[in-house]
């Protein structure tokens, strides 16, 4: 921002005046835009240090001028004593702050069959909605709990900038029906949309030619078929329909992100079971807020013998959330690493023949637009007569 840092503009005049920059550096006062014009050296300075830059002037004899002021405390200098706006001003950054601690904005991106409201729902159930604290929700629980729940969705990606979450999905492929029994008319139509390359049909009615682009759902191969006395017979189509597709995402990686770091600390709570049943061995549960959990299970030995009970320890690591700031290499390896995790995720059965990824700066972060074109096999079986 213009000329949000104070500074004076000063100028010296003398025989010793290079001598005295000189002195300037070696008592480690920060000078900048030093010119010498007609035997008149100009400099800009932080406030603070012009009282002792001038002093030192003097004591080499030196004649000084204040020439300009620049920067926002002299501008607000005239309102130190308007309580008032100083107040006010501080009220406003603190509203700031404070709200930029709460989510604001839940957008959801990448979703087709499935709702936004419905993804909402799942996610407000798990701390992710506006007005939340931004750190009370856990976001790999939430993912994970987001795919058990929406078993059409295939991915999830719960992604924050600043007071902004942007939950990214990506839906399941529609996969071919090998439960239709042969004797079951259907068609053969598009999993997913793209341009055809090639074609094997081994059963049906070829529609849509090598060449043409494809909608999903698109009927490819019919398996209504004409016999020479103009009769229609419904049969089984089969084919094997490659396409040419492409997929296209985005990622964003914060410079600053608040992760999870544990602590050292661990608390315990041990149980014995018994015939199916826990018996706690404790009288006081601690706080398990902000903690991962794991468990051991042993059976205890007497004399050799195996005792007919077991012992359960329940460990709770504790965590810490902190501010973590990367760089921009960083930032940039993290998003390669997002890259090859989406691709092996998605793109495993087919081929990819082209990829192009373009990365844009922005003042909180970096982001990166991946465009991936592949070749699968996107026939997918459907019964006749079925939406």
């Amino acid at each position: 921002m213009k000329n949000t840092k104070s500074y004076v503009t000063v100028s010296v005049f003398g025989v010793r005046a290079e001598e005295f920059i000189s002195e300037l550096f070696k008592k480690n006062i920060s000078l900048w835009n030093i010119e010498n014009k007609d035997d008149v050296i100009f400099f800009n300075i932080i406030p603070r240090h012009y009282k002792k830059t001038a002093r030192l002037a003097a004591a080499y004899g030196l004649r000084t001028k204040l020439e300009g002021r620049q920067g926002v405390y002299f501008k607000l200098r005239p309102y130190r004593k308007r309580y008032g706006v100083i107040f006010g001003t501080a009220a406003f950054f603190g509203i700031i702050t404070l709200l930029s601690n709460f989510i604001w904005d839940v957008q959801v991106n990448g979703n087709h069959e499935i709702s936004a409201l419905q993804i909402k729902e799942v996610i407000e159930k798990h701390g992710i909605r506006n007005g939340a604290r931004i750190n009370d929700y856990d976001e790999e629980k939430a993912e994970l709990a987001t795919l058990l729940e929406l078993d059409k969705l295939a991915w999830v990606s719960i992604e924050r900038s600043g007071s902004r979450i942007n939950i990214k999905v990506s839906e399941r492929l529609e996969a071919a029906a090998p439960d239709i029994e042969i004797t079951i008319p259907c068609n053969v139509v598009a999993g997913e949309s793209g341009v055809i390359v090639a074609t094997e049909v081994y059963r049906g009615t070829l529609l849509i030619e090598k060449g043409s682009g494809v909608n999903r759902g698109d009927v490819i191969v019919s398996g209504v078929v004409e016999d020479g006395a103009g009769n229609v017979i419904l049969n089984h189509a089969s084919a094997k329909i490659t396409a040419e597709c492409i997929d296209e995402a985005e990622f964003f990686m914060p410079f600053i992100s608040t992760e999870k770091r544990h602590n050292g600390k661990k608390t315990e709570n041990n149980f014995m079971v018994f015939l199916g049943k826990e018996i706690p061995l404790f009288i006081f549960d601690s706080s398990h807020e902000n903690s991962t959990y794991s468990q051991e299970t042993r059976a205890p030995h007497f004399l050799g013998f195996k005792l007919p009970y077991r012992l359960k320890t329940g460990i709770y690591s504790h965590f810490d959330y902190v501010d973590v700031e990367i760089s921009q290499t960083e930032a940039i390896d993290r998003l390669k690493r997002q890259i090859e995790n989406y691709k092996q995720n998605f793109h495993t059965d087919g081929e990819i023949v082209a990829f192009d990824e373009a990365y844009s700066l922005r003042e909180d972060g970096i982001e990166v637009k991946i465009t991936i074109t592949y070749r699968t096999d996107i026939a997918v079986k459907r019964e006749i007569g079925v939406p």
